[in-house]
């Protein structure tokens, strides 16, 4: 069922121009760049994964000074995940990227929005 689910976000994210690449670094410190899904919203800062189990991960965002804790399912290539920081939260599928060489893409978006946003991730 996990890997049915996972397959499917996957093929998700592949027609949304995201492709499900082959060799991403997994648990790690990265560099994040991304935008907000409006104009003017860019933002930068890290993202810290760290492997809590066989198909588990906790991520720590840290943007512009805010910190979003998140926890993730699925395996190095593509995670699930969910995200908070006080009152927000949100959901993301991060998934591996064939042209940052061990990093990632990701899109997101908070509880009740209709915007995406998209983060570029790649390895510190």
């Amino acid at each position: 069922m996990l890997k049915a689910g996972i397959l499917g976000l996957a093929m998700a994210v592949a027609t949304m121009g995201i492709s499900a690449p082959a060799m991403a670094i997994g648990p790690g410190t990265y560099t994040v760049k991304g935008n907000n899904g409006e104009p003017n919203t860019d933002y930068e800062g890290t993202l810290t994964i760290v492997q809590t189990g066989k198909d588990t991960f906790k991520l720590t965002w840290n943007i512009g000074g805010d910190k979003y804790d998140g926890f993730a399912v699925g395996n190095p290539e593509i995670m699930a995940a969910t995200f908070s920081s006080g009152k927000h939260v949100g959901t993301a599928l991060i998934v591996e990227d064939d042209d940052s060489k061990g990093g990632y893409k990701s899109v997101w978006a908070f509880k009740g929005e209709t915007k995406l946003g998209i983060e570029l991730i790649t390895p510190k």
